[in-house]
């Protein structure tokens, strides 16, 4: 049913419109002869269509295609003009009105440019919702991962700063980088830096830039990173890995929005939307003095807290066919699919290193299989190991105490498998686990697990 406002200050003339619209079933007519009080329906109502008389006492067309248009931009808006009034209705076109139609008129040119006018209105609703889908590129059936795009769709188009939580390899990155897809800034630079990935010199360069001569080797000025992405988004991976001394620098620029290079006198202006993440307690770090409580509570205008991918199941084969069909189409094979216990074990995997670990392993397991339909077999050993080998001193535990030394055991024995592949180098470890070299050594130091590099 599409909602229609007739605005026409002759009764007559609103008369006839009425009769004509109302052989359309669909239509659901509100007729007005008063231009004033038509205003004050389109504040109240979220009209499909609205038909207007170019001329009219004390308020006009122009003035009802304004109203309706600042209500919802995408209200089909026809103006009806008379004689001598031709440059007027294309002014109203320039305006934001679908058409106009002049008098007099037969109504089948009156359908004619109501059913472009809603047809347009209807490709223009699906273009914005597919845009804004491809923009925000995450795979996703979860109902937790559905809530976290709602919030992303909410808070893109405002310059409130973002903290996101989560486990390595949940796709923190993926989410801001959706944030600023949809943001205002889109056109403007999305930059990341991961602040474990440098020394603290050379970040502090690396994001304020240098002036000439600030130090050894700086032969010549360099605008910083956060220059770079200037009226864009700065995204600060692993934030909780930023020392003390950075933080103060950081938080100045988001109260005074200006930074100075190393080496440098003068200030830069500076206006950029800041999203942070951390698979860290940020809470437990400012109690124990190691970041900033200031900083944190600028930071954490709007938290999103992403659930590892053990805890949204419903994710997790939409994901593995998305990569194996993205596989396939690259490489300009047929469709890959999976056998009922593979996709099972696939499932019921715990998936310690995430997003991240999964397509790692799907991209191994596709190179490495050679059939059309891969079953379990063909899975990595971790993942293929049936679920009914959990020994009893295990299944006798309470529920988390078990699923600890499941998970502990799990990962000893899938470290020491791809370190031994790798023959103990780290680097190759963390690729094929899809881990950073941070995380392969805490796990190493961990389970005191002996190895060659």
């Amino acid at each position: 049913m599409y909602k229609v406002l007739l605005v026409d200050d002759e009764v007559e003339m609103l008369d006839s419109l009425v009769k004509i619209l109302s052989f359309r079933k669909e239509f659901e007519i509100t007729p007005c002869n008063n231009p004033q009080e038509a205003v004050e329906l389109i504040k109240n109502t979220d009209f499909d269509l609205v038909i207007s008389d170019l001329k009219m006492k004390d308020i006009d067309g122009i003035e009802i295609l304004n109203n309706a248009l600042n209500q919802n931009p995408e209200t089909v808006v026809i103006i009806i003009s008379g004689y001598g009034t031709i440059e007027s209705s294309v002014e109203a076109i320039k305006l934001g009105a679908f058409d106009f139609i002049e008098k007099p008129f037969a109504s089948k040119k009156l359908f004619e440019v109501i059913d472009r006018g809603l047809k347009n209105k209807v490709i223009l609703q699906n273009e914005s919702e597919e845009t804004n889908e491809d923009l925000i590129k995450i795979v996703h059936e979860s109902a937790q991962m559905k809530e976290i795009i709602n919030i992303v769709k909410k808070i893109a188009p405002t310059e409130m700063n973002v903290l996101i939580i989560g486990e390595s390899g949940t796709g923190k990155e993926l989410i801001a980088r959706a944030i600023h897809n949809l943001s205002k800034g889109k056109n403007n630079p999305f930059v990341p830096v991961n602040c474990g990935a440098l020394p603290e010199q050379l970040f502090e360069s690396e994001l304020f830039g240098h002036e000439r001569g600030a130090f050894t080797g700086a032969i010549k000025t360099k605008p910083g990173l956060l220059e770079f992405a200037n009226n864009g988004t700065f995204f600060f991976d692993e934030i909780g890995e930023m020392s003390l001394s950075l933080q103060v620098k950081l938080l100045r620029m988001l109260e005074e929005r200006k930074i100075r290079r190393v080496g440098g006198q003068s200030e830069i202006d500076i206006n950029v939307r800041i999203i942070a993440a951390t698979n860290k307690d940020l809470e437990k770090l400012v109690k124990d003095g190691l970041f900033r409580d200031d900083l944190f509570y600028r930071l954490n205008s709007m938290k999103i807290e992403v659930p590892p991918l053990r805890e949204r199941k419903d994710d997790i084969l939409p994901l593995i066919l998305s990569y194996v069909k993205h596989l396939c189409s690259s490489r300009g094979q047929k469709q890959r699919r999976f056998t009922n216990s593979a996709e099972e074990a696939l499932i019921n995997y715990p998936w310690p290193g995430n997003v991240r670990e999964l397509q790692n392993i799907i991209n191994r397991t596709y190179y490495l299989c050679s059939n059309d339909i891969i079953q379990l077999s063909d899975l990595p050993l971790p993942i293929s190991k049936k679920a009914d080998e959990i020994p009893n001193e295990i299944i006798s535990l309470d529920y988390k105490e078990a699923k600890q030394k499941v998970l502990e055991k799990f990962e000893m024995d899938y470290l020491t498998h791809h370190l031994r592949l790798n023959d103990g180098n780290i680097s190759k470890t963390a690729d094929s686990c899809g881990l950073d070299r941070r995380s392969i050594h805490r796990l190493i130091s961990r389970y005191n697990i002996i190895f060659k590099e």
